[in-house]
């Protein structure tokens, strides 16, 4: 058996969450906004190249995360989990701008909120002591790279076992805008220096 998945990682996340752990290969045609997913595995970006290479190829192992928590609906993801900025961005993102303009869409959502207050965090992982930190955004990775191949978590590996955890807690507009060159510079340089105001963690589990 084979399930072919058309759309974007939304699209991915939610297959992908019906299928964990029943040992069904799903072939990922990459048809979203960002496809982010496609892109850190390195498929083809078109989707009949992509429908041919999970028609044919080799079917390899995936990391996928589980989220549950009070008031949320346990639910399974493949490419990352945020809070703060980055969901917010992902959450506002216009349809419409999306169907019209890409992934620019979710750059004119995040203008938005560039000033966002900063959120108290108490993180647990592995089991370990409490980590009491203050931040604007956290994210949790299976991958590691953004739109444009920013690497954002550069040590992250879909098969290694463990999610990568980010938090950047920049401070207004230039602070974002900072991070976004060091992101740029990384990309470049292959350094895995966290981005002005980050720091990152590796845990194959933790609450948050």
């Amino acid at each position: 058996s084979l399930v072919v998945v058309c759309g974007g990682d939304g699209t991915v996340r939610a297959c992908a969450d019906v299928l964990a752990g029943s040992g069904i290969p799903l072939a990922i045609v990459p048809c979203g906004t960002g496809n982010l997913l496609a892109r850190n595995l390195g498929l083809p970006s078109a989707p009949a190249a992509a429908l041919e290479e999970g028609l044919s190829g080799q079917a390899v192992g995936l990391d996928v995360g589980r989220l549950e928590g009070d008031g949320l609906t346990p639910t399974r993801f493949v490419v990352m989990a945020g809070a703060g900025f980055d969901a917010a961005m992902v959450r506002d993102a216009s349809e419409r701008l999306k169907a019209r303009l890409g992934w620019v869409a979710y750059v004119v959502a995040a203008l938005r909120h560039l000033r966002d207050p900063r959120m108290r965090l108490s993180i647990r992982l592995d089991g370990g002591a409490p980590l009491e930190r203050r931040a604007r955004m956290v994210v949790i990775g299976n991958v590691g790279s953004l739109q444009g191949g920013l690497p954002l978590l550069p040590d992250a590996r879909p098969d290694s076992g463990r999610l990568e955890l980010v938090l950047l807690d920049p401070r207004g507009p230039g602070g974002w805008l900072a991070a976004a060159g060091h992101l740029a510079s990384r990309a470049k340089s292959g350094s895995a220096r966290p981005a002005p105001g980050g720091s990152g963690r590796r845990a194959a589990g933790g609450a948050l």
